[in-house]
């Protein structure tokens, strides 16, 4: 390219998203599939993401390339996946490899402290404030993940375990939770979880499902819902706490698949932040992610 290109990318456990500007100006986007490292592995992820660069960039390797990568978080991972993408792209002058956490912070509040709370198949709080940066929660379906599509797909997973019991009553989540899984008893049950490995993005695509129940007034996805709500309010008053804003109205964005439109879960964890978050603002995203990574990878140009 004979222009100063640059690109962005958003890279995530469902797609990738390259944005493209031309000497400062925005030109298009391009999207790609899935490129989380750390379920994908790292050659993987990096094959799609310098797929999609290239795709956006019409086939040139962009002078300079910011990624906000799902799962590359903690610096191993980011050191690994940028000497695996400088290797796919050795044109680019300037790279940058980062957790997605930046970029989706940036892409609701500009500049100036502030929190994202991310909750999308996983879930983890990010803040800044000043040089201060924390990121709370993001420990994985296995250790975490409070509050996350998987954490509310697995509680009707775990609902429908206890009704086989006799210990519950089946309703229309269960009923979801059987269909999901494909099973209709106890042995089936057991073959669905123990018999392979665990998707964890067919649990997760339970929540939306769940959360319009509970819009609905199902009260047993009320209560998974209402308790989702619970602990991504606790990753935002930890996260606030941890940078020293908790007593400071910090602006707290929402991001992530399970908090894209307005619903019963939203609504009740805006009351929760505002009451353990003394002042705080909720903002919308102003961008895309991979617009705000766009902006990093301009000023690395």
């Amino acid at each position: 390219m004979s222009q100063a290109s640059a690109v962005g990318v958003d890279a995530g456990g469902t797609s990738t998203v390259a944005a493209l500007s031309l000497d400062g100006a925005f030109v298009r986007e391009a999207r790609g599939g899935p490129a989380n490292p750390t379920s994908l592995g790292i050659e993987a992820a990096a094959s799609e993401i310098a797929r999609t660069v290239l795709e956006v960039s019409g086939g040139a390797a962009p002078s300079a390339l910011y990624v906000g990568a799902a799962g590359a978080g903690e610096a191993t991972a980011a050191v690994r996946l940028r000497e695996a993408l400088r290797a796919r792209l050795p044109g680019t002058l300037r790279l940058a490899v980062a957790g997605d956490a930046e970029t989706a912070l940036r892409a609701a509040v500009p500049d100036g402290p502030g929190i994202v709370l991310i909750a999308g198949t996983g879930s983890f709080a990010y803040a800044e404030n000043g040089e201060r940066r924390a990121r709370i929660g993001g420990f994985g379906y296995l250790l975490g993940d409070e509050g996350s599509a998987f954490r509310i797909g697995f509680a009707a997973i775990e609902l429908l375990a206890r009704a086989y019991d006799g210990r519950a009553r089946g309703d229309e989540t269960t009923a979801l939770a059987e269909r999901v899984l494909g099973c209709t008893d106890r042995e089936g049950l057991l073959t669905a979880i123990y018999g392979g490995p665990l998707d964890v993005a067919k649990v997760a695509g339970m929540a939306p499902s769940i959360v319009a129940f509970a819009g609905k007034g199902n009260r047993v996805s009320t209560r998974i819902v209402q308790k989702a709500a619970l602990d991504l309010g606790d990753l935002v008053r930890a996260a606030a706490k941890a940078v020293d804003l908790h007593e400071k109205s910090p602006a707290v964005a929402f991001a992530g698949g399970l908090l894209r439109e307005n619903s019963l879960l939203s609504y009740l964890l805006e009351l929760r932040v505002v009451n353990e978050v003394p002042g705080a603002a909720i903002v919308r995203l102003r961008d895309e992610p991979a617009r705000a990574a766009l902006r990093f990878a301009e000023a690395l140009a």
